[in-house]
C-alpha cells in the first residue's frame, strides 16, 4: 500500500507541475496575442490613413490636380499657423513645417478652446481637393494676409493636439 500512495503522490505532483507550467504558457500566450492584436490595429489604421508624407510632396501641393487630392491621409504633427472660431466651428490653417507657405485648411465642428497657434496637430482624415481661403474664413477670424491664398482642404475623422 505504501508503494501505491507514493506512486499516486508522485503522479499528482508531476501533473500539478505540468498544469502550472501550461497555465503560465497560456497566460503568456494571451499577453502576446493581445500585443499582436494591438499591433494589427495600428497597422489597419495606417492602411486606412496612410502618411501624407509618403504619398505626396507636401511642400509643393500645387503640382497635383484638385481631382487627385481626394484620399484618406494621416497628417503627423503639422503646425497650426492660424485659428478662427465662431459659434460652432473652428477653422485651422496648417503647415507641414513652421516656415512653409503650403497651407492646409481644416474645419472642425466644435469650438475647442484648447487649440492655439504654434501647437502641433495630428489628423486622421480626408483630403478634399484645392480651395482658396475666402471671405468666409476671414470673417470667421483668420488673418487677412491669408485671403485668396491657395490651400488644400482637409476633413478630420480624428485629431490630436500636442
Amino acid at each position: 500500500m505504501n508503494r501505491k500512495r507514493i506512486a499516486l503522490l508522485t503522479g499528482l505532483t508531476l501533473l500539478t507541475g505540468t498544469s502550472l507550467n501550461n497555465t503560465n504558457l497560456l497566460k503568456h500566450s494571451l499577453i502576446h496575442n493581445a500585443e499582436a492584436s494591438k499591433i494589427n490595429t495600428n497597422s489597419r489604421q495606417s492602411e486606412k490613413y496612410p502618411d501624407i508624407m509618403k504619398k505626396l510632396d507636401v511642400t509643393s501641393m500645387q503640382q497635383y490636380s484638385s481631382q487627385s487630392l481626394f484620399m484618406n491621409i494621416t497628417m503627423n504633427k503639422f503646425y497650426i499657423k492660424d485659428i478662427a472660431s465662431n459659434s460652432n466651428k473652428t477653422h485651422l490653417i496648417l503647415v507641414p513645417i513652421k516656415t512653409s507657405n503650403q497651407y492646409f485648411i481644416l474645419t472642425l465642428d466644435s469650438n475647442d478652446k484648447n487649440i492655439s497657434v504654434g501647437q502641433k496637430i495630428t489628423i486622421h482624415g480626408f483630403l478634399n481637393g484645392k480651395v482658396r481661403i475666402n471671405n468666409k474664413y476671414i470673417l470667421a477670424g483668420l488673418n487677412k494676409k491669408y485671403l485668396n491664398k491657395k490651400a488644400v482642404s482637409v476633413m478630420a475623422d480624428d485629431f490630436k493636439v500636442f
